[in-house]
């Protein structure tokens, strides 16, 4: 069984293909700058050299056409026809509280993934566009969503409600998710296997470190608590994600003109964490703007002290 796996952001995707009998990886590789001019593909068969192909690609679905031929073709490519892969996988990030593991893409799976994009608008509908392109041009090829929230579900309501109004929980359903649940499930059963330790009857504590970072705390092979909130961005300092930080921050920022409302999301997610602290990034131009950003806040909060 070949299983297509992918990861779609907001402008870039990435793949793999898998032989699961043989637990190889075919081939795996990335497009970026979806939507841009000089978007591009970056492909490798195997453990060859990495391809580029630099190509305009206006949505998922044109990059998501130019993997697939890039996968079938007669030079760069790991399999003679696309009838050659027997399914695709889809990392979602956010599957709230109704999705509880691991399910088969169906018209209703796709409306509840949307209902609930408000909960991760940043990667939602990114997670959706490589759905609907998959299913746009391999109509019959079953799909399945893995969420990120999925493991998590298994955290009593003590650790996951926050102190907040309960009726928020009710009716907005704001509390502690989790994220990265694959990395935490993969991870601790792996561990164990290493160590020799019964899953089901373990203590462990998972890190997951990237440009994301989060922590678990895992009982008997079930998550009691997690470092990551209802986004992504609660828990430890990450790449440009702050973290925990006092709520007051933010109406102190307002009212001192140095943050608008409409650009909280922005502040939190992509200018803050290391970035954010350092201004050091792989991309000169954040280092730019976290040092302009940084230099109006000083400004503005200087206007009024």
């Amino acid at each position: 069984m070949k299983i297509l796996v992918i990861n779609c952001g907001s402008s870039s995707l990435k793949y793999q293909l898998i032989d699961m009998a043989n637990d190889v990886v075919l081939a795996k590789g990335g497009v970026e700058k979806i939507g841009l001019a000089d978007s591009f593909l970056k492909h490798q068969k195997g453990e060859g050299e990495k391809t580029k192909i630099s190509k305009p690609m206006s949505d998922h679905k044109e990059a998501i056409e130019l993997v697939l031929n890039t996968l079938t073709d007669s030079n760069l490519g790991v399999i003679s026809s696309l009838k050659d892969i027997d399914a695709a996988g889809h990392r979602v990030l956010h599957g709230g509280e109704f999705f509880k593991e691991s399910v088969l893409i169906n018209d209703e799976v796709i409306a509840k993934i949307e209902e609930i994009a408000p909960l991760g608008p940043l990667h939602q509908m990114a997670n959706l566009k490589g759905i609907r392109a998959i299913k746009a041009l391999l109509p019959t090829l079953p799909q399945v969503a893995v969420f990120d929230t999925a493991f998590h579900q298994t955290i009593p309501d003590y650790a996951y409600m926050y102190a907040i109004p309960y009726e928020l929980y009710e009716k907005y359903h704001i509390r502690r998710y989790g994220f990265h649940g694959s990395s935490h499930r993969y991870v601790s059963k792996r561990a164990c296997e290493i160590l020799g330790l019964d899953y089901n009857n373990s203590k462990l504590i998972t890190c997951h470190i990237g440009n994301g970072a989060s922590l678990a705390a895992i009982v008997n092979g079930k998550v009691i608590d997690t470092s990551m909130g209802l986004t992504p961005c609660e828990g430890v300092v990450m790449g440009t994600r702050c973290g925990n930080l006092d709520p007051a921050v933010f109406p102190y920022l307002f009212e001192n003109g140095a943050l608008k409302p409409e650009d909280m999301n922005n502040f939190i997610n992509k200018k803050s964490g290391v970035l954010g602290i350092s201004g050091v990034s792989s991309d000169m131009r954040d280092v730019e703007e976290a040092a302009f950003v940084r230099k109006e806040y000083r400004a503005a909060l200087a206007c009024k002290m």
